[in-house]
């Protein structure tokens, strides 16, 4: 079977270019994220100040108590600052020839420092010096060697590697789903085209077996070929990738794309195995076919739906009804696109699944305009769609899940920015802004709270943390917001009603909780909480306040002083102020002016600008999301592509038998444009309907809107794009096919 197999892609090359060029494509879109997810892993960062440094000893930006997966530990948002007396002690450990502190940002508290480089003697072992040190240290201290010392300098890398490694996850599940359901329709395609050359082979004795053996051995030699073509293409692609996020800061600038042995293999191992799962499936039916019916078969068309595509199609769909269900009853807020994506792409692969059965019900549909605006040429297009329902059925999936993948994850973004925006300017009470580079004369909030126009001042921090007792969890354990403010102007500063306590005892170390969270804590005023700072370090909190708020503000209020001590900067960068009633913004923005005028480095603003950084962090975060989208939509765009060409060109025989009969060949030509109308219109159907059942209910859940935000330009440009690329990949190929000689393509062999 292995030399058949052998020979059958020598003597057919030009019937599995097609299928090669889907597992290609596949392969790349996966070592890719291959590379991606490895670089989070990795997150390698070459130290640049401490580059002669053996050894690095830097804080755990890693918060392994939150109770979740111990795997995935939060990333603290502060700097984890150490001990600075661990350089003397680090210093008498046998071995080390010299130690050096560092500071890299912000003004740390007395008797710590951001890292500790340790340069070790001549000749000695840097893994036992480094077990060494670590016997030193405490559970927050880590020691960083090679490539990760640089970790400890840039800050940031840590938590831009899990949120590379986690875009990189979530693509590569979705790409591995979509080039299944591609190679298994292009597989399919490519059968059904050889299904004469199978119905011989059954009649001169083969097996099913031997049939489904010679498909697998076929498979397994295009696929391996197209990975081990796609392994430079593969690292480009995830390399051009990478830079693109880290040039809009979603990955740290600094962290160094990687790509090893090890994704590299994996990546070439789902590849294949997603192309023989394609294969398995592409032929099933070729493999079942009776040596008696065989040679009658080889122009008919077949079962409408074989039961194994059924029940994919049921689990797809089942899969994706319940992902629905889930977001609308379950998840909220932001959370909502973390189900609601996945729904769409399950849904979207269960309708592609059913096109056999859906392309009868599409046709039928669409028959009668079809042949009154093109009379015989249109009902010849009409008799071809329902004649070759299969193969109608292979190029139909990808138009479907290009229309889904594009607008689905396209407005379910939109919708959840939208609701988003909304939510942050509710919430968003403050009317100008101050803000320095630097600290704030300790009386300047209370001068502004002083004029006339102001109803209330306070200053502004913001950071994340845990609370560790009474033991509690927060969304996608990810932390609770923590919002620093000034007790006297946190009222009219912030989106809060008190149901307890004051506001205004908002002093030293106190919080105020909103009161449906305290009652799920079982605390009250006066009680105390344990929180886990954003800089590692425990702080024992008094209940001074219980207020209400909106149902997405998920936060904590603490005095501004005690929260700025454990951030990073170490102190408030902004007051927030609330203009008086019926005080001109103008007014507020002057008198602000004229009161900061005799400091330096002050600017006031208006609310605006608090608003434009929410935007503007939304589009950098989404900027993963659209690339996300432009390589599954894409694969998708190449499959229609390569599927369609695919089929019309192996339509010259028949092409060629229709010229004879009387056709002209503008008559063919049209006749292809029609069946490419009635694919491309059905597809955007069906794909529309996959994506309706979970943008309405997200739309009325977040927006209560039936129409889901975004712009309609969206849906068009997405649906002229399946129009075009569906024409044009069926007249050209027509085109080209229809050149030569009638008599002479008569005679061609599909």
């Amino acid at each position: 079977m292995l030399a058949f197999a052998l020979r059958t892609l020598r003597f057919r090359a030009g019937m599995f270019v097609a299928a090669f060029l889907a597992m290609f494509i596949a392969a790349a879109i996966m070592m890719a994220c291959g590379g991606l997810i490895e670089t989070g892993i990795r997150t390698a960062v070459p130290p640049r100040q401490m580059a002669s440094a053996d050894v690095v000893v830097a804080g755990d930006q890693e918060y392994h108590d939150s109770g979740g997966d111990p795997d995935e530990p939060p990333i603290l948002p502060e700097r984890v600052r150490i001990d600075a007396g661990l350089a003397d002690t680090i210093a008498a450990l046998p071995g080390v020839r010299k130690t050096e502190s560092f500071v890299f940002e912000g003004d740390p508290p007395a008797g710590t420092v951001d890292a500790i480089g340790v340069i070790a003697k001549p000749g000695v072992d840097i893994g036992e010096l480094r077990e060494r040190i670590d016997a030193e240290l405490d559970r927050g201290t880590i020691t960083l060697v090679g490539d990760e010392r640089g970790q400890a300098e840039l800050r940031e890398a840590k938590a831009s590697g899990v949120t590379v490694m986690a875009l990189a996850g979530v693509l590569t599940a979705y790409a591995i789903l979509v080039s299944i359901f591609g190679v298994a329709s292009m597989l399919a395609l490519a059968i059904a085209q050889r299904q004469q050359d199978l119905a011989l082979l059954r009649a001169v004795g083969a097996t099913p077996r031997q049939l489904r053996r010679l498909i697998l051995r076929e498979t397994l030699l295009l696929s391996l070929l197209a990975t081990a073509l796609a392994y430079l293409p593969g690292q480009f692609l995830g390399e051009l990738v990478f830079d693109q996020l880290a040039e809009r800061g979603i990955a740290a600038e600094g962290v160094v794309f990687h790509q090893g042995w090890i994704p590299t293999a994996a990546a070439m191992a789902v590849a294949i195995l997603a192309a023989l799962a394609g294969a398995l499936g592409a032929g099933r039916r070729a493999s079942r076919v009776k040596p008696t019916q065989a040679l009658t078969e080889v122009s008919v068309e077949g079962r409408l739906i074989g039961a194994g595509r059924l029940l994919l199609a049921v689990i797809f769909l089942g899969g994706g009804l319940a992902m629905t269900i889930v977001t609308i009853a379950v998840m909220s807020g932001p959370l909502t696109p973390a189900t609601a994506a996945p729904a769409v792409i399950l849904l979207a692969i269960g309708f592609a699944s059913l096109a056999p059965v859906l392309t009868k019900v599409t046709t039928f549909a669409v028959q009668w305009p079809v042949r009154a605006l093109g009379g015989v040429t249109g009902q010849l297009a009409v008799l071809n769609a329902r004649g070759r329902s299969g193969r109608m059925a292979a190029v139909m999936g990808p138009v479907i899940l290009l229309t889904a993948v594009s607008t689905g994850i396209l407005y379910l973004q939109a919708t959840n920015d939208q609701a988003d925006r909304r939510s942050f300017a509710d919430n968003l009470v403050a009317d100008a802004v101050v803000t320095t580079q630097d600290r704030f004369d300790a009386d300047l909030v209370e001068r502004i709270d002083d004029l006339p126009s102001v109803a209330g001042a306070s200053a502004y921090v913001d950071s994340v943390g845990f609370i560790e007792s009474p033991k509690d969890s927060s969304p996608m354990n990810e932390g609770w917001t923590l919002q620093g403010v000034t007790a006297e102007g946190a009222d009219a500063t912030t989106p809060v009603q008190v149901t307890a306590g004051s506001i205004a005892d908002l002093h030293d170390d106190t919080i105020a909780i909103e009161d449906q969270h305290a009652d799920t804590l079982g605390v009250d005023v006066g009680d105390t909480i344990r929180l886990r700072m954003g800089d590692n370090t425990a702080l024992d909190v008094r209940v001074a306040a219980l207020f209400s708020a909106p149902d997405d503000y998920d936060t904590l209020l603490l005095p501004a002083d005690t929260l700025a001590a454990h951030t990073t900067e170490g102190y408030p960068t902004r007051i927030l102020v609330r203009s008086g009633p019926n005080t001109d913004p103008e007014q507020l923005v002057a008198d602000l002016t004229e009161v900061t005028s005799a400091e330096k480095g002050l600017a006031v603003t208006g609310r605006d600008v608090l608003l434009r950084e929410h935007d503007d962090q939304k589009q950098t975060a989404n900027f993963a999301i659209y690339i996300m989208v432009l390589m599954i939509a894409g694969y998708a765009a190449i499959t229609v592509i390569n599927t369609l060409a695919s089929s019309t060109a192996a339509r010259r025989r028949e092409f060629g038998l229709q010229r004879l009969a009387g056709s002209t060949r503008g008559q063919v030509l049209r006749m292809v444009g029609l069946e490419g109308a009635i694919l491309a219109a059905s597809g955007i159907a069906l794909g529309t309907v996959a994506v309706i059942g979970v943008l309405v209910p997200v739309s009325l859940k977040r927006l209560d809107s039936v129409v889901p935000a975004g712009s309609p330009w969206i849906y068009v440009s997405t649906a002229a794009l399946a129009v075009l690329l569906t024409l044009g990949a069926m007249l050209l190929p027509a085109w080209r096919a229809t050149r030569g000689r009638p008599a002479e393509a008569a005679l061609a062999i599909e």
